[in-house]
């Protein structure tokens, strides 16, 4: 059976084989070998919507099948493996840790959880179209975005109205 990038003879054709267009391949190469994200990739690749049409190329059967063949392609060529690379983190966190430096062992600790998919970055993002609003409704929206905020946030600093008290109370003399 040919690779999914490869020329399909007649037969193949006429049987179903797809095959990857030279826009998809473009995108898959940037994805994989340029560190691009997946709209980066779709967007240098030439694709008109490429925040969409990177979401609908990692969907396709098509597509996912020459990808996994790349990865694979990759792990062979440089030996890299998910376990490996865990494996390699978790050896220099513990090398960072025993020199104290703790910042790189505190990385490599995150970068391993992140391998792992035990830690994972989610960022909400709201879209608005602010363009067809009112000044009105953009200060009633700016509001409500305030008020999401503020019960979001937590009190880092408490106010008192006795300070000597607290002052007294938290100061012990020294014997």
């Amino acid at each position: 059976m040919p690779k999914v990038a490869e020329n399909l003879t007649k037969e193949q054709r006429l049987a179903g084989w797809k095959r990857l267009t030279d826009k998809q391949q473009d995108f898959l190469n940037n994805f994989m070998h340029k560190d691009m994200t997946q709209t980066a990739s779709a967007r240098s690749a030439g694709y008109a919507n490429p925040g969409v049409d990177a979401v609908r190329l990692l969907r396709n059967p098509v597509v996912q099948e020459r990808y996994q063949e790349m990865r694979d392609e990759a792990r062979t060529k440089f030996g890299v493996t998910i376990d490996k690379s865990v494996r390699d983190l978790l050896k220099m966190r513990n090398e960072a840790w025993e020199s104290g430096k703790f910042g790189e062992a505190i990385r490599a600790e995150e970068l391993r959880l992140k391998a792992t998919g035990l830690l994972v970055n989610i960022a909400h993002v709201l879209h608005e179209r602010t363009d067809s609003l009112t000044r009105e409704e953009i200060l009633a929206k700016l509001q409500e975005f305030q008020d999401i905020a503020q019960k979001r946030m937590k009190i880092a600093t408490k106010t008192h109205k006795e300070p000597d008290v607290i002052k007294q109370t938290s100061v012990k003399p020294i014997k």
